[in-house]
């Protein structure tokens, strides 16, 4: 008798497949994972090796732990002015809730984004999980509003770079033949800059126009499977209303600019706790020039996001700019500097995560408003 071969395998071959695909779709992410660990310590090893450390160790102890502790300040009031941002787009959005809860849920995910690698990506899913737990933002309001204040953060990320050249473009231009052997380091800032702002816009422009949602809805019906449609088709009306928030948020322009002007002052917060600690280890420079490498260090960080924190890549940048603009000692005193920033940030990691772990028992789950 002659049987008919299937052209489909069977089903425990399809299984063994999936099996084998996602085992190496597994693999493939840990060792990019191992990837970036090893990037991070041949950066930081390439930062620290030519340091005085008896200089270093004097320069830290030169410092002092009450200054130390002023050192804490800058990134929190960064955070307070993040915090404050995300409370009044989503009070745009008619789910006022009081400031404190805000300001825990930025700590926690600021810690979580810090310390894990791909950490922005881990840090806007935990982030739609506590609006949701914490300050009752149901799920159509957390994507609208977790989407508007991306938009706000490239365009006041955007504002930054714009005043940083206004400031520092001679600086860029002094450090760039050190660099790269060319005069181009201010105007791929200038590119950088231009592209936030272009992705700003384009997203904003999108989001705010109210069809977004359906869009993606139109498309991911055309996905083969009817389980896979069934699901979508059960999730129409969380679609449609996540357009409804979005095009609600376009009308609230005056809370949308307040929210970006106070993103704007978290960057350059951050900026200028740059500036403190190195004024702090004696370091004679100017605000123009700090902001002149922030802007570029933060670009080169969210480049080497699968590096928890950039660690090894930023402390690098900071070391090469130092030399690069003529500080004494930038070895020295750049391994000091970063291991200053490094410590502070492993006590606002583990603030953070403080905040989050209590936050679950202290914040029962806020209720939904109608």
């Amino acid at each position: 008798m002659i049987v008919l071969a299937s052209d489909k395998p069977p089903s425990g071959a399809r299984a063994r497949s999936g099996a084998g695909a996602r085992a190496r779709s597994g693999a493939g992410g840990v060792a990019l994972k191992w990837l970036g660990v090893a990037v991070a310590a041949a950066a930081l090893w390439s930062t620290l090796r030519g340091a005085d450390f008896p200089g270093v160790g004097a320069l830290i102890a030169s410092v002092g732990a009450p200054m130390m502790a002023l050192a804490l300040l800058p990134n929190l009031v960064a955070r307070l002015f993040q915090a404050e941002a995300s409370r009044r787009v989503f009070d745009a959005l008619g789910r006022p809730a009081p400031f404190a809860r805000y300001l825990s849920l930025t700590l926690s995910t600021e810690a979580l984004g810090m310390s894990v690698p791909a950490g922005a990506a881990l840090s806007e899913s935990v982030t739609f999980y506590l609006l949701h737990r914490w300050c009752g933002v149901p799920g159509p309001q957390g994507v609208a509003g977790i989407a508007a204040r991306r938009s706000l953060i490239l365009l006041a990320n955007a504002a930054y770079v714009a005043i940083a050249l206004a400031l520092g473009f001679g600086h860029l231009e002094r450090a760039s033949w050190p660099l790269l052997g060319a005069p181009w380091l201010p105007w791929l800032v200038v590119l950088s800059g231009l592209g936030l702002l272009a992705g700003a816009l384009a997203l904003a422009g999108a989001l705010l126009s109210g069809n977004v949602a359906s869009r993606v809805f139109a498309r991911l019906r055309r996905l083969p499977g009817r389980r896979v449609r069934a699901y979508v088709d059960a999730r129409a009306a969380g679609f449609a209303a996540t357009d409804r928030h979005a095009a609600a948020l376009g009308e609230r322009r005056g809370a949308l600019a307040a929210a970006a002007l106070l993103l704007l002052g978290m960057w350059l917060a951050e900026g200028l706790e740059t500036l403190f600690l190195l004024r702090l280890l004696g370091v004679d420079i100017s605000l123009a020039e700090v902001l002149s490498f922030e802007v570029v260090l933060s670009m080169l960080r969210a480049a080497a996001f699968m590096v928890p924190s950039g660690l090894g890549v930023q402390d690098a940048g900071y070391v090469a700019f130092l030399g690069a603009l003529g500080v004494p000692g930038a070895v020295t005193v750049g391994a000091a500097f970063v291991l200053i920033k490094r410590a502070k940030e492993i006590v606002w990691i583990a603030l953070g995560l403080l905040v989050f772990f209590g936050g679950r028992v202290v914040y029962r789950e806020a209720p939904e408003r109608a």
